[in-house]
């Protein structure tokens, strides 16, 4: 019986065209920042149509609710229309931040409508980034809507 010596077997050498160890960790490292872009373009866009929806429902509930007042025949002043306004944003289901919501209520001197006066709602809402310093678009939501009620 002949003894061979593990030195005489044939060793397996790898070349560089078929060694695939690290592969994976190239594949990931050249895909990984598409798809973390792709994650935060998605949640970032997920956000913007809820704050935008949010910001046109409040400007809906805020005239419906003029509307409503001044068929009870509660005359109310811009600041009171835009103090309830206010309130609804801060509360479900809008949920907005107080520091980011800027409401504007202004009577026009001359109405579309003859006898009726137009109250004009103008709603803006900052946006908070997502990714502190970077300026992306669409960063403020700006939403306007006219009311006209009968006195």
């Amino acid at each position: 019986m002949r003894k061979t010596s593990t030195s005489a077997l044939p060793t397996k050498r790898s070349t560089p065209l078929r060694d695939s160890q690290g592969a994976a960790a190239i594949e990931f490292a050249l895909l990984a920042p598409m798809f973390l872009v792709m994650l935060f373009g998605v949640l970032h866009m997920g956000i913007y149509l809820q704050n935008y929806n949010a910001v046109q429902s409040l400007a809906s509930d805020g005239a419906r609710y003029a509307m409503i007042e001044y068929q009870k025949d509660n005359k109310l002043t811009d600041e009171q229309l835009q103090g309830v306004i206010l309130g609804m944003a801060t509360t479900a289901p809008y949920l907005l931040d107080t520091d980011r919501v800027d409401i504007t209520v202004d009577r026009s001197s001359e109405s579309r409508v003859d006898g009726a006066i137009e109250i004009d709602l103008s709603i803006n809402y900052s946006r908070m980034d997502l990714i502190p310093g970077l300026e992306l678009p669409l960063s403020v939501i700006r939403y306007s809507r006219s009311v006209w009620v009968v006195p």
